[in-house]
């Protein structure tokens, strides 16, 4: 018995000291995040419309998953027993040209130019995570555990793109991660997950659009365990692109040459969900002339609708496979959602207004010197008065004994 007593002891002593050093670290994290001064954004304007699709090829679309878990970390971050030749064949028989596993904080190297490596970042309980394409250097273990303020999340986005070519906003609108006005300022990032297994982030992507932030699409599943069916194939990505090498497949997502589709979850099979795959269709046509926005669809639609500033509906069609829309001198973007019969939501990148040929990215953010000096000397002055005091305290101790 006293020996379990004193197990017991050194396990809650093990514990405390554990659980007060990630304290301290998180401490230090939040006491060191800078002050950032962020510019007002200049939304979408110019002469020019430029349009993600210019250079597509009929023939070029690939289908791709860019988010998604295997067993990791014992299995304790939620990966369940998916292993990567798991989640291939499941996903080979849904007829993907590219699959990429992003574990959380842990990611392989890419072994050779048409392999992809990845991480999902973020620890934090608001779900406040960040997918990290092409990694080059080591995870950043760096995050603000707890609330994230917007200079917590703008610190974070350009720490990750210091050790990654693309940084990707994943599912926004889960627990509130992000909010939708914060997209307002926030910048940096290259690629946005309108479309997620857990949530679609259609809000948000409007706000930052709405600003004149090119936020590309993506769409994933975020799955967890491929054995069940209802957690594959719900979201999908399709870029227009030669190959499925990196360089072809990031330079189309970075250009916007890419799509979503959203698929019903009706509670079907793989096996049904594998037939389901077979009946995609892809745009013949997705053109601009004259101001004029032209779309042509392989198959009719059930509905088209015309989608512009703050996410308002500009134009619906309905039962037809194409549809024009003519852009308005208020129009600083204009995207399409199209509505099949079979219940698939096809999400278009936008068509934007720019002076240049195509709309350049707007950093925001510039870390405020002053302020974040100011900070950094108060919080280290109050850590120094609570540590004097503390020393003073136990010498007054002694001198009482």
């Amino acid at each position: 018995m006293v020996y379990f007593k004193k197990f017991l002891l050194v396990i809650v002593v093990l514990a405390a000291i554990l659980i007060s050093s990630a304290l301290l670290i998180i401490a230090w994290f939040y006491a060191t995040c800078p002050i950032y001064h962020f510019d007002e954004p200049k939304p979408f304007s110019g002469k020019n419309i430029y349009n993600p699709y210019h250079t597509m090829q009929p023939n070029q679309w690939k289908k791709a998953v860019f988010h998604l878990h295997t067993k990791s970390w014992g299995g304790i971050t939620d990966g369940r027993n998916n292993s990567k030749a798991k989640v291939d064949s499941v996903y080979q028989s849904l007829q993907y040209d590219l699959v990429t596993v992003s574990n959380y904080m842990k990611f392989e190297k890419a072994d050779n130019e048409c392999t992809i490596s990845a991480y999902e970042h973020g620890y934090n309980v608001r779900k406040t995570h960040q997918l990290c394409l092409n990694c080059t250097k080591s995870v950043l273990y760096r995050d603000y555990f707890f609330s994230q303020s917007l200079h917590k999340k703008q610190h974070i986005i350009d720490l990750l793109k210091q050790r990654c070519e693309l940084v990707s906003i994943n599912h926004p609108d889960l627990r509130n991660g992000y909010f939708p006005e914060e997209f307002k300022y926030l910048s940096g990032y290259d690629l946005f997950e309108v479309l997620n297994g857990a949530r679609i982030s259609d809000e948000e992507w409007d706000s930052a659009l709405s600003n004149g932030h090119p936020a590309w699409l993506i769409a994933n599943d975020d799955s967890h365990n491929v054995d069940i069916a209802e957690d594959v194939h719900l979201e999908v990505t399709f870029i227009n692109a030669p190959t499925v090498c990196r360089n072809d497949i990031f330079q189309n997502l970075s250009n916007g040459n890419a799509f979503g589709v959203h698929f019903p979850d009706n509670g079907q099979t793989i096996l049904q969900k594998q037939q389901e795959a077979t009946m995609v269709s892809f745009p013949n046509r997705i053109d601009v002339q004259n101001d004029t926005l032209l779309i042509e669809w392989q198959k009719p639609m059930n509905e088209i609708r015309f989608i512009g500033d703050g996410g308002k509906v500009l134009k619906t069609i309905y039962d037809t496979d194409s549809a024009f829309y003519a852009i308005q001198p208020e129009d600083s973007y204009v995207r399409v959602q199209l509505y099949s019969s079979e219940g698939f939501v096809y999400y278009l990148n936008p068509v934007v207004r720019c002076e240049e040929a195509m709309p350049q990215k707007q950093y925001l953010a510039t870390v405020d010197v002053v302020k974040t000096t100011a900070k950094r000397i108060t919080i280290s002055l109050f850590v120094i008065g609570i540590v004097a005091l503390f020393i003073i305290h136990k010498k007054k101790q002694k001198k009482s004994i």
